[in-house]
């Protein structure tokens, strides 16, 4: 009989854990990245620039990777190279002049058809070296 008391506290106990889990609130993953390589290029030469971007919890999305130029304290605005509805971009930019290259990416959520974008999340941005 003191088997089945144990027997029954177990199963009672994995009940109320596993209603403890249902009842808890679902997290939607999303995540987003920007790769740029190599660090450090000469003019004229080709940077290849990867941006990977999705949200669970947003049926339609758009990645963008976007480009700046110049120097800390001097850089220009922020522009779109290249977009993609399916989560992921792949760019070849060429380096016309020395400084830095900073890319980022940018998920924006949006309409099926892709309008009306509302900004997503932002990754940090990478930095390359443009040399003589």
């Amino acid at each position: 009989m003191k088997h089945g008391w144990k027997r029954l506290a177990v199963v009672g106990a994995l009940g109320v854990a596993s209603a403890a889990l249902a009842a808890s609130p679902a997290f939607a993953k999303g995540d987003i990245s920007i790769q740029a390589t190599p660090h450090t290029v000469h003019v004229g030469h080709v940077v290849k620039v990867r941006g990977q971007g999705d949200d669970d919890a947003a049926p339609y999305t758009t990645l963008v990777v976007q480009e700046r130029s110049g120097k800390p304290g001097h850089w220009g605005h922020w522009h779109a190279v290249k977009q993609s509805y399916d989560g992921g971009v792949r760019v070849d930019v060429k380096a016309t002049h020395t400084g830095e290259l900073q890319f980022r990416s940018v998920l924006y959520e949006t309409d099926k058809h892709h309008r009306h974008a509302k900004t997503d999340r932002v990754s940090a941005p990478v930095t390359v070296r443009v040399v003589r």
